[in-house]
């Protein structure tokens, strides 16, 4: 703020006096001791500041981190919140544990000391089954895996020693297209062990009769009988296969319907809290856009979506977008890597969103429940139309919450200070301030004043000082001009000692929207402004 020292003036008005007596005498003739020069008075004008102030500036100095300002392409100011949530979890579409099936092959002769044309080698071989069981009943077609083991642990109590090969035909190497084979060596009623890695193999699996996940094999096994030894029909060779500590890269099949939370979190919205006073908005919207590389549409209910304020106040979605699942499509078999994009709108065609932001929340609690396999009207997903998980698999969820500023206002303020620590008018008969403002925007109100000490508490105040004047909003809805107002505020006793004295001067509007006693929302453009002069007037009578 400018500093005027009144009394450096006086030298300036005597010259301009001087100038003014030599241009019309004779200079020889001037005796100037007996010169009375009369009193200087005037008024001066003292700017003590200027604010512009446009939307996206008042916007913007609102303390929220979260908070994003964009304008639309017709130019209107949108406040968006923008949160991302990842779901990641496979197993909660398909869950599948380590994997144990036991068995036994039962003695293919039956030889009592046997002669010396019975000794020798004798081969058999038997076809194997082995349960891939998952505890939901879901299909399974192939499954990649990119870590585990499988294992035998086998007990032979054929009184003769035998080696065989156990030809595993749905788990096959993927880089060489040869089935696993699990072999061994047991001497005459012994046991033993082999375990091999499941890199890069994968299963192929089956369903049977009953609907079971199953993978086949075959035993090749080899009686090493010798001369008067036995083999009897009830020796067994006894058997349990372990697939465990598995990691899949990609499992392929049908999953079946299932329920399971996709999403929850906790939205804070400190824009509510900066705000003095009550906002609708008329158009706000809520996207929830997915980007799903799971191999598994998805249908999402949005019934658990509620905003609360700092008084307790509670307001849950509601509308026909709660009342069924919202689909959400997914890459077929032949796309795995990929993901596909599904968008979802909640707007006031399709529920009370106005009604869970009018409320001013400071939060969202935003719940979302999916149903895994939910097919809709337009899009049917059968289970011939198969499902995969990848180890990559996820559902990102980009979650925007959009208010366009097409609002109604009430009872908002905002302040706006200004320095006095320079200000010097010791010499001035009389001080009023002068307030104009230019207003384009859409908003009506009025102006307080406040002088504040140096701990900001308020040591003198008048109430409405001036009046905001909205301008009318042409049938085109975009003001192009301010409307103008000036307002003169003269200070005496209190008000002259607080300009005096303290370093702060405050201006308060209270505003409102436009027409707001007829349920009216006024569209705010970000290129609207508020400017306001704020100046003191001074009248000086000064002795020269």
């Amino acid at each position: 703020m400018k500093h005027y020292d009144y009394p450096k003036l006086i030298p300036y008005i005597i010259g301009s006096l001087s100038l003014l007596l030599l241009s019309r005498c004779n200079t020889e003739e001037l005796t100037f001791d007996d010169i009375k020069l009369p009193n200087y008075t005037g008024d001066v004008v003292l700017a003590l500041g200027t604010t512009t102030f446009t939307t996206s500036e008042l916007i913007e100095d609102l303390d929220d981190e979260q908070l994003d300002v964009d304008t639309t392409q017709a130019g209107i100011l949108v406040l968006v919140y923008r949160d991302t949530t990842i779901f990641s979890d496979a197993n909660e579409i398909i869950a599948i544990d380590d994997v144990s099936n036991n068995g036994l092959i039962e003695s293919p002769i039956e030889i009592t000391n046997a002669s010396s044309s019975e000794a020798g080698d004798f081969k058999f071989t038997q076809n194997l089954q082995f349960n891939y069981p998952i505890s939901n009943g879901e299909e399974l077609d192939s499954l990649l895996y990119a870590l585990g083991s499988i294992s035998i642990t086998y007990e032979s109590t054929f009184n003769v020693g035998m080696e065989f090969e156990m030809v595993i035909d749905d788990i096959i190497d993927r880089a060489t297209g040869l089935p696993l084979v699990l072999s061994g060596a047991a001497s005459a009623n012994s046991g033993g062990s082999q375990t091999l890695s499941l890199a890069n193999h994968k299963t192929i699996a089956t369903q049977n009769a009953a609907n079971e996940n199953i993978f086949t094999g075959e035993f090749n096994g080899t009686l090493k009988i010798t001369s008067g030894s036995s083999v009897s029909k009830t020796d067994q060779f006894r058997y349990r296969i372990d697939i465990a500590d598995v990691e899949f890269e990609t499992i392929y099949g049908y999953f079946g319907e299932k329920d399971f939370e996709i999403q929850s979190q906790t939205i804070e919205m400190d824009f509510f809290d900066e705000l003095d006073g009550d906002i609708r908005f008329g158009s706000p919207e809520i996207r929830l856009i997915v980007d799903n590389s799971f191999g598994v549409p998805m249908g999402l209910s949005l019934s658990s979506i509620i905003s609360s304020n700092t008084a307790g106040d509670q307001v849950s979605l509601t509308g026909s977008v709660t009342e069924a699942p919202q689909f959400i499509n997914a890459p077929n078999i032949n796309s795995v890597g990929n993901s596909v994009t599904s968008t979802i709108r909640i707007n006031n065609d399709v529920s009370n969103l106005s009604e869970l932001l009018n409320i001013g929340p400071n939060v969202i609690n935003v719940s979302v429940e999916a149903q895994s396999n939910y097919s809709n009207t337009t899009s049917v997903n059968p289970p011939e139309d198969r499902n995969f998980v990848d180890a990559n698999s996820s559902a990102t969820t980009y979650m925007e919450i959009e208010l366009p500023l097409d609002l109604q206002l009430t009872n908002l303020t905002r302040h706006i200070d200004y320095s006095l620590d320079d200000f010097d008018f010791d010499q001035a008969d009389s001080i009023a301030l002068r307030i104009k403002t230019i207003n384009q925007l859409p908003l009506n109100g009025s102006i307080d004043l406040q002088f504040l000490d140096a701990d900001s508490a308020v040591i003198y105040q008048i109430k409405n000082v001036s009046v905001l004047q909205s301008p009318e909003i042409p049938s085109g809805g975009k003001i192009t001009a301010g409307s103008e107002s000036i307002d003169h505020i003269r200070l005496s006793g209190e008000g002259l000692d607080a300009l005096y004295n303290q370093p702060t001067l405050r201006l308060i509007l209270n505003i409102s929207s436009y027409d707001t006693a007829n349920d009216s929302f006024v569209k705010i453009y970000a290129d609207y402004k508020l400017e306001i002069f704020l100046g003191v007037e001074a009248t000086l009578d000064i002795e020269l």
